[in-house]
């Protein structure tokens, strides 16, 4: 289940919890960063299976590794801010 959610066009999204309107912003620098060195990582890990006489990385399986390291740490705080837009205004139940 996704915790922030849209509802319509909006650019914004909601909390699922809360229902507040809050605005995610992403590091788009460190991002790049990232992605740069998950595939340096991998290259010189292909480099390294190569020399010691094993067959290497297959390129579906480097980028399946990559696409996974980069979607889940791109979620996280250094790469992702998460404004607050507005607070819900209604009370909530306990």
């Amino acid at each position: 289940m996704r915790i922030f959610s849209r509802r319509g066009n909006t650019g914004s999204r909601f909390c699922t919890y809360c229902n507040a309107e809050v605005k995610l912003v992403y590091n788009w620098k460190r991002i790049f960063l990232l992605v740069a060195i998950v595939i340096l990582v991998l290259i010189v890990l292909n480099f390294v299976l190569q020399y010691l006489g094993w067959p290497g990385i297959t390129g579906g399986f480097a980028g399946g590794m990559a696409g996974a390291v980069i979607a889940i740490m791109m979620r996280r705080p250094p790469y992702l801010k998460i404004e607050l837009v507005s607070k819900n205004k209604k009370k909530s139940r306990n």
